[in-house]
């Protein structure tokens, strides 16, 4: 339907749903900080009125796919198959591929461990809208998951492979591609710290790994800003 045909929105969108997202993220309210100004907080400290943007975790799948993203594992390869040839059935289904998350099988009786962990929907159920939780076993997923652990080897040998760049450039990589802001002068200081304690390559590399890991499983991942 036409903007100018009788019926149609009268914003001018027509039915085009491109168009009214384009709107949406381009707007001054889509776009505010989320960090509160001193008269907002004064004046709404509970942020009814939206005088600044709330901080939003990331849902199960954006975790996914940032992790992937910092190993430099993501596949983004695009169509075909999402479960794997010859699978006949879900319960012993192992989730190896590293499609971006859109790709990953959703079973009714069997999901991949991170989206158990972080709130995704429950497959036999109709939900709304997701839960979002803040529960110890997130912690613990992070800090003790094989996924987690093999990701930040991944990242940090993609690191060491770039013979040509200082720590500190490093560090400041680091955060801009997990956090997407560069470390403040202490953070700076304190992985410098630590990505140097060790003489060895084995040494550097699990220390790197470590601090990759550390990444991942810092508040500031899950949210944004």
């Amino acid at each position: 339907s036409s903007p100018h045909q009788p019926g149609a929105p009268a914003t001018g969108y027509g039915w085009s749903v491109k168009k009214l997202i384009r709107e949406i993220v381009l707007s001054h309210a889509f776009q505010m900080s989320s960090e509160p100004n001193p008269d907002g907080m004064k004046a709404d400290p509970e942020n009814r009125l939206f005088s600044h943007m709330n901080r939003q975790r990331l849902d199960a799948e954006s975790i996914r796919d940032t992790i992937l993203c910092v190993s430099g594992q993501l596949d983004r390869t695009t169509m075909g198959n999402t479960i794997k040839k010859g699978t006949t059935a879900e319960r012993d289904y192992q989730f190896t591929d590293v499609r971006r998350s859109v790709y990953t099988p959703i079973f009714r009786n069997r999901l991949l461990e991170l989206y158990e962990v972080f709130d995704f929907p429950d497959p036999n159920m109709v939900a709304g809208k997701r839960n979002v939780s803040t529960v110890p076993t997130q912690a613990l997923y992070l800090m003790n998951s094989p996924f987690i652990m093999t990701q930040a080897r991944f990242a940090a040998e993609a690191t060491l492979k770039q013979a040509e760049m200082k720590d500190g450039d490093h560090i400041d990589l680091a955060y801009r591609k997990s956090l997407g802001r560069l470390p403040t002068e202490r953070e700076r200081q304190l992985a410098a710290e630590y990505v140097s304690a060790g003489s060895s390559p084995d040494q550097r590399l699990a220390a790197w790994e470590r601090f990759y890991q550390t990444l991942f499983a810092c508040v500031d991942f899950r949210y944004v800003n």
